[in-house]
């Protein structure tokens, strides 16, 4: 698939279009392409879909790759990460058509007398690059799952430990395969999705890995949301409908987001649930000798929602592990006080806490290179005031 310079400048000139209403464009394309094909609800994020995070970050995507349509390659670690969520959800190529399709007619449908066959055909161009793209990355990330199908998708794990944790705030699960069935090796930052069937459709959700592998289990820690919230559809469902000895859906370990190779001192910033994930990464670090080398700064309501606070505790040397409460107010001082001048930041938690925390450390002239960021919702939405609405995602 080719684009022409033409394409390029008409693509470029439209942009603004989608700027302004790309989540009103996106959500037309949502609409019409479930309507058409319902099995799609099993695999995009119903939730996102109607808190409208899901919309937002598509009309985001689009935006930042067409503005980027003459250096793609600036984009790849965004795009990766999202490639990777696809692998997790099994995205096929044959859907990317489907998506195509339908998107193609809400652009048309927007621009109504404005749309001509020359823009449809540059955003056509536009689209069928990028597909290809994601097609060629996600079947690497496929082939590196070996020769057996049933391992590309979602497969039975059993639940073999369960327990509450954090002031009844957080439920730890250990998943193993049934009959000694393989299990695949993850870096620590990756995390498991798990799949459940609700109200006649699959929803999906990831969770991220709180142990490095150890050969023949995954770990996981569900936050127990509240029940009038729909964001907790999985995670309400798992802590109350599933149980030791049963077996729940889960396709393998995926996700970029990793402790950087070589780094010499590392910075773990974690709001809440968001421990999780920058737990592993943790030990992992003391597996490898080098706890000497990590802080960590965890910020929760009270001591007692701190989860995993005594083994970080014993695995930290002291004062390397720092609880930030509600009348404890982590600020600028605090982070001058642990940061040097190679440290690698790591930060996990809500989206108005990572906003934050990453403010504080730009206002500490802390290099962007060196703060790595994951996030809980859809991707790509970091380019601010990239649609004309308050973003609530954010990517590494």
């Amino acid at each position: 698939m080719s684009i022409t310079e033409q394409q390029k400048a008409i693509i470029k000139s439209t942009v603004p279009i989608l700027k302004e209403n790309g989540k009103e464009i996106t959500s037309m394309f949502y609409k019409q392409m479930f309507e058409n094909h319902p099995e799609l609800l099993d695999i995009f994020n119903q939730t996102n879909q109607k808190i409208g995070t899901q919309p937002l970050a598509l009309a985001n995507t689009i935006y930042f790759a067409a503005e980027n349509i003459d250096n793609l390659q600036i984009l790849m670690p965004q795009i990766k990460l999202i490639a990777h969520k696809h692998r997790a959800l099994t995205i096929q190529p044959e859907h990317y058509p489907i998506v195509g399709k339908y998107l193609l007619l809400a652009i048309k449908q927007f621009l109504g007398d404005k749309s001509t066959q020359d823009i449809l055909d540059a955003w056509a161009a536009a689209y069928n690059i990028i597909a290809n793209i994601f097609i060629d990355i996600e079947k690497q990330l496929y082939d590196e799952l070996g020769p057996n199908e049933e391992d590309k998708g979602f497969v039975p794990l059993t639940i073999v430990k369960k327990e509450v944790i954090a002031h009844e705030s957080i439920v730890a699960l250990t998943l193993e395969r049934p009959q000694n069935g393989k299990m695949f090796k993850f870096h620590v930052g990756q995390y498991l999705t798990i799949r459940i069937r609700k109200d006649g459709n699959f929803h999906n959700r990831h969770y991220s890995l709180t142990r490095p592998f150890d050969g023949k289990s995954y770990s996981i820690a569900v936050k127990i949301e509240n029940m009038n919230e729909i964001k907790g559809i999985v995670s309400n469902e798992i802590i109350n409908n599933y149980n030791i000895g049963d077996t729940i859906l889960a396709s393998f370990p995926a996700g970029t987001f990793q402790l950087v190779e070589n780094g010499k001192h590392h910075l773990f910033i974690g709001g809440g649930v968001g421990i999780t994930v920058l737990s592993s990464m943790i030990h992992e670090l003391n597996k490898q000798g080098k706890s000497n080398d990590a802080i960590l700064i965890h910020c929760v309501p009270s001591e007692e929602y701190a989860a995993f606070n005594a083994e970080l505790k014993s695995i930290l040397p002291e004062g390397q592990y720092q609880l930030f409460c509600k009348d404890q107010r982590l600020g600028k001082d605090d982070l001058e006080k642990v940061l040097k001048a190679d440290t690698q930041v790591y930060i996990c938690g809500s989206v108005p806490f990572m906003d934050r925390i990453e403010s504080l450390l730009v206002e500490c002239g802390h290099p962007s290179s060196q703060i790595h960021i994951e996030a809980f919702q859809p991707t790509l939405s970091v380019i601010k005031g990239a649609v004309n609405d308050e973003a609530e995602t954010k990517v590494l």
